[in-house]
């Protein structure tokens, strides 16, 4: 866990683009409002090992989405049965359903499609924030707490030793 911490401080204090640690988290969110073994959640997991993102930060981030997506569960649904019921899609919905990847995919539950719904359209309202705020963080939070007496006292630990092991 410690480990994983010091990964986390890492990436954030790194060179690395605000935009990949945000979409590290928004592919996260997706995972984690969606049910673990969906055919888009095998694609986001490939699309993690193909594209330039903290792998530390998706899995700290996964376990945090869940725990959210269980506690918004009555509304992914809700909203899952919307889009399914929605005579306006029911056409698209049958067609797709008939399709090979339709079936594969489980969209034909409420689950699936609500959790992937809300997932996409809160990360959409979230990304600017998530690189505003990693942007904030390296400019004035770090930058202020880098030369702290608690940072001071903070290098003296266990710790700190792992961050500087793994930060090289």
């Amino acid at each position: 866990m410690i480990t994983i911490l010091a990964k986390i401080l890492k990436a954030l204090n790194s060179e690395q683009a605000p935009s990949q640690l945000a979409i590290a988290i928004l592919l996260a969110m997706i995972v984690g409002f969606t049910p673990l073994f969906s055919l888009h959640n095998l694609l986001i997991l490939l699309l993690l090992l193909f594209v330039r993102v903290n792998i530390s930060i998706f899995i700290v981030s996964y376990p945090l989405f869940a725990i959210i997506g269980w506690l918004i569960s009555p509304l992914i649904n809700t909203i899952g049965n919307l889009l399914l019921e929605n005579d306006f899609l029911s056409s698209f919905w049958q067609y797709f359903y008939n399709t090979l990847i339709g079936r594969w995919s489980e969209f034909n539950f409420s689950g699936v499609v609500g959790g992937l719904s809300v997932a996409i359209v809160m990360g959409l309202v979230l990304y600017p924030f998530l690189i505003w705020g990693i942007v904030k963080y390296r400019n004035q939070i770090y930058q202020k707490m880098k030369n702290s007496k608690f940072m001071v006292a903070f290098k003296a630990t266990h710790f700190w030793r792992i961050y500087e092991k793994i930060s090289g």
